[in-house]
């Protein structure tokens, strides 16, 4: 009986718990939020962090891994799954597929995942380096979708104040251009009416058709999240909802802080509460209040691609997104009751799809659009810093003469045209305003199939170490 007790999922939740607070007071412990929008490199991002880890006694790609050219890792695994409600990240299948003669991308994260690696080191500060003592940190890493993020600030945001915003984002040409459909249905719709749960379900199926073609135009500003990226609430009434036109609300009089009762206006206010309360407050509360490290990983070089419209969203969506973060400087009990992100990465991803020329670009063109959330950050005494990674290198670089001249090349392979290709792919703009000022815009940065390991166990990748170095290595002393 005792057996079957302690075996229960919510014994073994808080037993969890109480460990992790432990090693928090101890300072052995990293909580590491991997964050980025739908396609910007997460689930690769973990997979060639867990790999350069794992591999980490015979891996010599790690130059700027100051505990690992020191030879003070004694060696590191994977440890039990942390949250019993949590899938396990995936990243012997993601390896499997990276491993094949033919290899694959690690499949998009579609839910939330975690992997816990135990990293035991010997110290080498104070007089413990001379006792040989050694230590383990304890390294926690969360995947969760891009798309839900965009739904954490409607925790504070009423009915009222979220058709507002939405008003705004649709005044873009492009989006207002999709609403056709969906402004046809609104019209027809008497809200001060009797509510209608079926009329209301056609509404909000309408409007995630609308948000599918905003993603499909490369807007990144997609929320709510769930109606694209639904997961476990896949047609369930608390998604049937979403924002009426100011036309509508004019039109009928509708009062948005003071519904008709019994009305379909209340019952679209009822959902939208419904939806924050038992949806985005549970995701905010279980995984959102412990991270004290994070890695923003943001895909600049798709956004050049598809044009200013998705660039200038990109900016938007990142300012959103930060609006659901604790940053600040942790002390040693707020390190245990509430922890704060104290280190911040901006990384550019997928730089192997430019020449090594343009990487510095790169980083100045990411400096320049995340500017202003770093000042707020650093002004709550967070470390941050800018760089630009490939998770898992697809390219070599190389010269080529083109008209007698020298110029740099990347040469990966292309699945979609089934050959290697040879290119230059292009200059990157190191400023927003001169992106945006140019009269075209015509980026095509190439998409690299992976590359082929011919049996190697560690992934290639640019700067992964730096990263590792910037977020661990206070820890690893």
């Amino acid at each position: 009986m005792q057996t079957n007790i302690l075996r229960h999922p919510n014994v073994i939740n808080l037993k969890s718990k109480l460990s992790n607070q432990a090693i928090r007071l101890l300072d052995s412990h990293v909580s590491l939020a991997v964050t980025g929008l739908s396609g910007s490199g997460k689930t690769a991002f973990i997979t060639s962090l867990v790999n350069q880890l794992l591999e980490i006694k015979s891996n010599d790609s790690l130059p700027f891994f100051t505990v690992a050219n020191q030879g003070r890792v004694i060696g590191v695994r994977r440890d039990i799954q942390p949250d019993v409600r949590c899938n396990r990240f995936a990243y012997e299948e993601a390896m499997q597929g990276l491993s094949k003669e033919k290899p694959s991308w690690p499949q998009s994260t579609r839910g939330i995942s975690q992997v816990r690696l135990l990293i035991k080191y010997q110290k080498n500060t104070g007089l413990s380096q001379f006792l040989s003592e050694t230590r383990v940190l304890t390294l926690d890493i969360t995947d969760y979708p891009g798309e839900w993020l965009l739904d954490l600030p409607l925790l504070n945001m009423s009915y009222s104040h979220w058709v507002s915003a939405c008003a705004e984002e649709q005044q873009e040409s492009a989006r207002a251009a999709l609403l056709t459909e969906f402004n046809a249905y609104l019209a027809s719709v008497d809200f001060n009416a009797e509510a209608d749960e079926m009329l209301l379900m056609k509404g909000a199926k309408l409007y995630a058709e609308y948000l599918r073609l905003c993603m499909e135009l490369g807007f990144k500003l997609i929320q709510p999240g769930r109606f694209v990226l639904p997961g476990e609430w896949q047609d369930a009434p608390v998604l049937h909802f979403f924002p009426v036109s100011d036309t509508v609300i004019a039109k009928q009089n509708l009062r948005l802080n003071r519904p008709q009762p019994g009305s379909n206006l209340e019952l679209l206010i009822q959902r939208f509460e419904s939806y924050k309360k038992e949806v985005v407050g549970p995701f905010y509360q279980q995984y959102f209040k412990r991270f004290d490290r994070q890695i923003i990983l943001v895909d600049c070089l798709s956004a050049l691609n598809t044009g200013p419209h998705s660039f200038a969203d990109l900016q938007n969506a990142l300012n959103w997104i930060m609006k659901s973060f604790d940053y600040g400087k942790n002390s040693l009990i707020g390190r245990l009751f509430k922890p704060k992100i104290d280190r911040l990465v901006f990384a550019a991803s997928k730089a192997d799809h430019v020449t090594p020329d343009q990487q510095q670009n790169l980083i100045k063109l990411l400096n320049d659009m995340v500017h202003s959330i770093q000042q707020t950050v650093q002004f709550e005494q967070v470390k941050t810093e800018s760089t630009a990674i490939a998770s898992i290198r697809a390219s070599i670089s190389g010269k080529a003469n083109v008209n007698g001249e020298s110029v740099g090349v990347l040469k990966g392979f292309d699945s979609a045209k089934g050959q290697s290709v040879t290119l230059y792919p292009g200059e990157v703009p190191s400023l927003v305003a001169s992106y945006s000022q140019q009269s075209t815009h015509q980026f095509a940065f190439p998409y690299f199939s992976p590359p082929n390991l011919g049996g190697r166990k560690t992934l290639p990748h640019i700067r992964v170490d730096q990263v590792l170095e910037f977020l661990l290595s206070d820890k690893l002393s």
